[in-house]
């Protein structure tokens, strides 16, 4: 990915990922380090009480977490995630955005902010990604 631009990566992670397509979720926007992906809030996302379930916020956190990974130019995979919800989702959209704290020779660090279309904080997570970019993990990855 080193060569790639920031207008490439958006179109590869929004047209290559089905679980994105699947889901209604799409990544809007991605810089170094930070990427914001916006996901439709349908019938199909939420739970018995009718507000999103608190699986499809850990996804968009996660998938928000990952792309802003993937814009430092690394490939990675999710380590470990946590996540703290603090409002009920409703509305018609949910809107994910995660910056990076820090980023080391083997794993990054990425705080993930969501909110709804209203601008209601619903939740905050923290994701420990680890990235790919070690020639070990390299040639694997090309099996």
């Amino acid at each position: 990915m080193q060569n790639e631009s920031m207008s490439e990566l958006k179109k590869r992670l929004n047209s290559s990922s089905m679980y994105l397509q699947s889901n209604d979720m799409q990544v809007v926007e991605v810089k170094k380090g930070y990427a914001k992906v916006e996901m439709v809030i349908d019938e199909q996302i939420l739970n018995v009480h009718g507000f999103v379930h608190g699986g499809a916020l850990y996804s968009l956190a996660d998938t928000a977490a990952g792309a802003a990974s993937f814009a430092t130019g690394r490939d990675s995979v999710t380590l470990a995630g946590t996540i703290n919800y603090i409002k009920p989702g409703k509305g018609g959209k949910l809107i994910g955005i995660a910056q990076e704290i820090s980023a080391g020779r083997t794993t990054g660090v990425y705080e993930v902010f969501i909110f709804n279309d209203e601008e209601v904080l619903l939740s905050r997570a923290t994701f420990t990604m680890f990235f790919l970019d070690g020639d070990r993990y390299k040639n694997k990855l090309k099996k």
